[in-house]
């Protein structure tokens, strides 16, 4: 009867370990997508770019993609800094708006930066490739696609 409750437990364990170890898969969400707007940008969504395009639009990829980093670095400061705020034991409501507002703001340059960077894809494609593009326009940088990495990717 002993040996049976062991033999019972260890096959619980070990049941769920692999459900843990497999729930803990890949995550969805913000990695190299693939798909028009997204991901690869208009390099992939329009054919027959020359060779002069295609380092275009790889240029404005990379410089976005080093620009947005170093707003979401600073964001991501500021989302902990408004954390730290939240712990304080007399909540002090004007810092608490004053650094969402930072966040916010942030957030807007995000937007324009990105704005602009499909705008600049977009201008070095002639009137016909335009024509071509997904309805969202060029894409640019990481889209929402398989992520890297583990478990919820948010």
């Amino acid at each position: 009867m002993k040996r049976m409750v062991v033999a019972l437990g260890l096959a619980v364990a070990v049941t769920l370990t692999a459900a843990t170890v497999f729930a803990w898969g890949p995550g969805m969400g913000r990695g190299m997508g693939q798909g028009f707007g997204h991901g690869y940008g208009a390099a992939a969504a329009v054919p027959n770019l020359s060779a002069d395009q295609v380092a275009k639009i790889q240029k404005i990829q990379s410089d976005r993609y080093a620009e947005a980093q170093t707003v979401r670095s600073e964001m991501y400061a500021k989302k902990i800094e408004l954390q730290v705020l939240f712990r304080e034991p007399v909540l002090d409501q004007a810092k608490i708006a004053s650094k969402q507002r930072e966040i916010t703001a942030l957030q807007a340059q995000l937007q324009e930066k990105g704005l602009a960077a499909r705008t600049a894809v977009a201008e070095t494609l002639t009137p016909e490739q335009r024509a071509q593009l997904p309805a969202d326009g060029p894409g640019v940088g990481g889209g929402r696609g398989r992520g890297m990495g583990f478990g919820h990717r948010w």
